[in-house]
């Protein structure tokens, strides 16, 4: 019993709120386009002007003359300047239709999907890793347009249905007061009933997402490149394929599960709306007309025309503000997300750190992942001197890109430090603060632009933008392949939107990926797994290669190939979040413990490979 009060009361706690967010993306439109708001109110305010004119005013005029005798020149000149101004208003609400309002929902849309796009990248990335956020997000994207075109033409029309439905409802009582009685009739079947029927479909769309989004996610895996090659050959997609059935059966039962509820609903709205109304108004029209005779032939016109355009009115204004509530319970989704304000955000502003380092050290830093009852760094220690080259080992799950990651400020530790320079990492403008480093992860993605924006992750400025792409290939051995592609450079990679483009292997996309961070200037290097997909030669060359540009820079490298980081000036082993051994390759060799033994494992293998 507690229960339902305390979710009546969230319910009551909330009514209020849906005219605020109609009037929260109202107030986006008109910063998108105020031009569209006013036209699109101009616009709306025709539809209802000529709806009345035509089903009320004009009716009673032309049988009124016609009863009275009025000459028939008259009638044609009320019809011919009726004529004249309805054109008018047509080629206002043709050019609206076909070409103004196309154009804005573009604009607007530009605008909307540009808020969602900043802020997307505005979260810190750990909102990608909770649910319910992502949920959010993925209503919001899916619904935004939608919603702000409904918002303009649902609050237009509520403003003028109500006008318009009081003004006949004036017009009616002149005739006859009780005809007013039966619009009792609609007002039930659309305020209660269409009310109630809102709120289901809200819910039934509500309980959906779950497996809308399972049923997406297969639709554009099946269709994304870099799935192709598994999918054709595995039996994945017997599995994808049965995530997607499964989806569809969820979906399936959602729908049948508010099927009676909603059948039920839609009847006894549709019964009182037209069943009670139409029927009632006519007999009791005829009544007054044929049998008391106590209204004119014209008044029945106008009353039996009047009553069924104010039924539609009544029925729109019903479903104009259900369209409004269910907005309303939408935007507040959308609300929240551009409202949210970031834990780490990534605008967050600060001190400008020095370029050049004179140290790194992480300070007793725990860390937990959201819904993770165990830290997945604990206590750790850590510190990287201005020219240090450090090397974090261990086995998978052991922490090491999480380690990374705080480094970067992609997350902020629970509890510890990390110091820059001597100073608290948090105290920085973030953006100036990551670009002191220079990044190569196992992860990469590459981007469908050209291979000079996919080094520079920007925009190209100039020659000595080409130039420092070009000198950051050759250092991460991708020059010569590059060289090869049609169009060198400015070659667009993979071909999702050029039929030219170039799809590169694995081996030569890593190099790519690894260029970013050569061509940066950059404070301090760290590569996570950089050279996974690389052979043993190339892997050489690169370590190299690394190690040179990082000559009087502090580096960090993750690798699970110890050959790889026997030069590091100081190795930490990692075992369940926890720096278990630390040193040189030689002291850690000599204590004979965790490191050791992986390196000979690893050894014995390379030499049984060999063998």
């Amino acid at each position: 019993m507690k229960e339902e009060n305390k979710n009546r009361g969230k319910q009551n706690k909330d009514k209020p709120k849906t005219l605020a967010n109609n009037l929260y993306m109202l107030k986006l439109a008109w910063g998108f386009s105020k031009g569209r708001v006013l036209l699109e109110f101009a616009n709306c305010f025709f539809d209802y002007f000529l709806w009345i004119f035509y089903s009320v005013i004009f009716i009673q005029i032309l049988v009124e003359a016609v009863s009275t005798g009025r000459a028939f020149t008259d009638i044609a000149l009320f019809i011919g300047a009726t004529t004249l101004v309805m054109l008018l208003i047509s080629l206002f609400k043709t050019w609206f239709d076909l070409r103004y309002k196309p154009m804005t929902d573009r604009v607007i849309a530009m605008g909307m999907n540009q808020s969602l796009l900043d802020k997307a990248a505005e979260v810190e990335i750990a909102c990608y890793e909770d649910t319910e956020f992502y949920n959010n997000y993925t209503i919001a994207i899916q619904e935004a347009e939608t919603r702000m075109n409904t918002v303009l033409s649902n609050t237009a029309n509520i403003v003028f249905t109500a006008l318009s439905t009081t003004f006949v409802f004036i017009y009616m009582f002149t005739i006859d007061p009780y005809v007013l009685l039966f619009t009792i009739f609609p007002l039930i079947g659309n305020f209660v009933f269409g009310r109630i029927l809102s709120k289901l479909y809200y819910k039934r769309g509500m309980d959906s997402v779950g497996y809308t989004r399972r049923m997406d996610y297969v639709n554009r895996t099946i269709y994304l490149q870099n799935f192709a090659k598994e999918i054709r050959l595995s039996n994945i997609y017997t599995v994808l394929k049965q995530i997607y059935e499964e989806g569809f059966s969820g979906l399936l039962k959602v729908y049948k599960g508010y099927r009676v509820k909603t059948i039920v609903q839609c009847l006894l709205r549709d019964v009182f709306t037209f069943l009670f109304v139409f029927q009632g108004v006519f007999f009791y029209g005829a009544y007054r007309a044929i049998i008391s005779k106590t209204i004119s032939l014209s008044q029945f016109s106008v009353l039996a025309s009047a009553i069924v355009n104010v039924s539609w009115m009544l029925i729109g204004l019903s479903n104009h503000i259900s369209g409004l509530m269910a907005n309303g319970l939408y935007i507040a989704k959308l609300k929240s997300f551009l409202s949210y304000e970031p834990k780490l955000s990534e605008n967050a502003d600060g001190a400008v750190p020095e370029r050049e380092s004179k140290g790194l050290e992480l300070k007793q830093v725990t860390f937990s992942y959201k819904g993770q009852d165990e830290p997945v760094l604990k206590d750790i220690s850590i510190r990287i001197g201005s020219h240090e080259k450090i090397a974090l080992v261990g086995h998978n799950g052991a922490g090491k890109t999480t380690l990374i990651k705080l480094i970067m400020r992609l997350y902020d530790p629970e509890s510890g430090e990390i110091q820059y320079n001597g100073k608290d990492i948090r105290e920085y403008n973030l953006t100036k603060y990551r670009a002191l480093f220079g990044t190569a992860f196992q992860d990469y993605q590459i981007f469908s632009m050209s291979v000079a924006e996919n080094v520079l992750m920007r925009e190209v400025e100039g020659d000595a933008d080409i130039d420092l792409v070009r000198d950051a290939l050759k250092k991460s051995g991708a020059c010569e392949r590059v060289d090869k592609l049609g169009k060198g450079v400015n070659t667009t990679l993979t071909r999702e939107f050029d039929d030219e483009g170039a799809n590169l292997s694995g081996g030569e996309s890593q190099k790519i990926a690894i260029a970013r961070a050569f061509a940066k200037d950059f404070s301090i290097a760290v590569f996570d797994e950089p050279s996974s997909a690389l052979d043993p030669i190339a892997e050489y060359k690169l370590y190299q290669s690394m190690m040179e540009v990082c000559r009087d820079k502090a580096a960090i490298f993750i690798s699970h190939r110890l050959s790889s980081v026997i030069h590091a000036d100081r190795i930490y082993m990692l075992e369940n979040g926890r720096v278990v051994e630390e040193g040189t390759h030689q002291a850690l060799m000599a204590l004979d413990g965790k490191y050791a033994d992986m390196f000979r494992k690893q050894a014995e293998k390379y030499v049984e490979n060999i063998a």
